[in-house]
């Protein structure tokens, strides 16, 4: 009895589908995500495997193995730390519970901890960062380390590679690690008078189609400049026009930074660029020492998919909005929290706490714009108030704490950056940085609207709809 060929090929279609199912889900399973996304894993590869199939081999490896460098710690100890913290800031008792929790929780959580003795300079304008780095890659004498998420080639991409080449041309060491994802429009040619000169350029986790871990998922989001290794740059400005303020207007944060803190600027370029070019750089040649270079604490802390124990920057975040006796004040571009991260914010306000959230009026990505909307109900319940911002995209990711703690960086309040990318995070403890951002709120909620339980409750069906299907997918932004 012969067989007809198109019942043979629906057997080998369905041994297949059961073949993917039965490898793809047990590994989802031990892969030990926020269940929300185990779960969303799940039903694609049941229900859809060979589309399942290949997003998991493109998206669905978070686990990454990083070639690991030895760490260098700097030689202070947290308790050196806390005591000149003390001695610096006028802290009520309630402050000083809550400072001396959130210092012996930081510095639990990796690099040295809080260093007081720093300096830090705020720009909220894209054309004066960009000077200052242009001039400090002007006068550095002995190395350049720079890493970033996204280097346009455009005229301020073509700005700073020319800086850098004229740094190599005077024998200065120039290391540039560039995101193979976020700098994929920014081909090596690009940077061709650099190498030529002398300039290092390497790629991170560059894309390979064979490769087993093709890692598009798991990016170097970090932006970080290190000068001679007493200076650093860092926050949530990648290089291009945008970013400079000479095309459209961004609301945007990068930090010049001086102090102790830098060494652990320098640790994380070290622990990148080793896993990149296997090359080590633990030498007292880019760790010279640094004193004292004003009166703020800060701590320089990493984060990403390749952390053995602790989600940092997350874990950090969330203690101190539980801690909160104020305000928690926060501006991001990309706003999809996760169970824990929603619940801070919500116990926050109920249990009175000033809790506003800045967020964009419309974006760049606009499913994680609807995704981050389906959320609003229940904070506006709680008492969350939450402001957009329309004529702009607040690209920068501050938040501020009562007047003791504040933090900016590259992470967004999102679990793609909370999980899925490498990222790293300025955190300020006490006033004077705190006071500087709460000025630039301020004058932010002013040019913003309002979003109220009222303005939610006018939302046709359809837009219901399309904000509850991209909150599926949140676990996945």
């Amino acid at each position: 009895m012969n067989v007809p060929a198109t019942s043979w090929l629906s057997a080998i279609i369905i041994l297949l589908d059961l073949a993917i199912v039965s490898v793809l889900v047990p590994k989802v399973i031990l892969q030990r995500r926020e269940s929300g996304a185990t779960l969303a894993w799940i039903l694609a590869i049941v229900f859809v495997p060979y589309l399942g199939l290949l997003s998991f081999w493109i998206f669905g490896t978070t686990r990454i193995r990083l070639r690991r460098r030895k760490r260098r710690r700097a030689e202070q100890h947290l308790r050196m730390s806390l005591a000149r913290f003390r001695a610096q800031q006028q802290l009520s008792a309630a402050d000083e519970i809550v400072a001396s929790s959130l210092f012996t929780l930081a510095g639990k959580l990796g690099g040295a901890g809080p260093q007081p003795g720093c300096k830090a300079t705020l720009y909220r304008d894209g054309r004066k960062a960009f000077d200052a780095l242009e001039q400090a890659i002007d006068t550095a004498d002995h190395h350049v380390h720079l890493v970033y998420y996204l280097w346009e080639p455009d005229h301020t991409g073509a700005r700073l590679r020319d800086a850098l080449t004229r740094a190599a041309g005077r024998k200065v060491e120039v290391r540039l690690l560039l995101d193979d994802v976020g700098s994929r429009k920014t081909k090596n040619k690009f940077f061709a008078s650099l190498a030529a000169a002398g300039g290092e350029i390497a790629r991170f986790l560059p894309v390979n189609p064979l490769n087993r871990q093709l890692a598009l998922n798991n990016r170097n989001h970090r932006k970080l400049v290190v000068i001679d290794g007493i200076s650093g740059f860092t926050g949530s400005m990648n290089v291009g026009d945008l970013y400079a303020g000479l095309a459209e207007s961004w609301q945007d944060l990068h930090v010049h930074i001086n102090g102790p803190v830098v060494h652990e600027l320098q640790e994380v370029f070290c622990q990148d660029w080793y896993h990149a070019t296997a090359r080590e750089l633990a030498s007292s040649q880019y760790f010279p020492a640094i004193p004292p270079a004003g009166d703020i604490c800060a701590q320089f802390l990493a984060s990403g998919p390749a952390d053995e124990r602790w989600l940092a920057i997350h874990t950090l975040l969330f203690a101190a909005i539980n801690l909160a006796r104020e305000r928690v004040w926060i501006e991001t571009p990309y706003f999809v929290p996760d169970a824990a991260v929603a619940m801070a914010l919500q116990t926050a306000a109920l249990r009175g706490i000033d809790v506003r959230l800045l967020l964009p009026g419309y974006s760049d990505h606009p499913l994680v714009l609807l995704a981050g909307r389906s959320f609003y109900k229940e904070l506006l319940a709680a008492g969350v108030r939450i402001f957009e911002l329309d004529k702009t995209i607040p690209h920068a990711k501050t938040a501020v704490i009562d007047r003791i703690f504040a933090t900016t960086g590259s992470a967004n309040m999102d679990q793609r950056s909370f999980r899925l990318n490498f990222e790293a995070n300025l955190f300020f403890f006490g006033n004077e940085i705190s006071s500087e951002l709460e000025r630039d709120f301020r004058l932010l909620f002013r040019e913003a609207n309002e979003v109220t339980a009222a303005d939610r409750a006018n939302l046709t069906r359809s837009q219901r709809l399309t904000e509850g299907f991209a909150r599926i997918l949140a676990p996945l932004l």
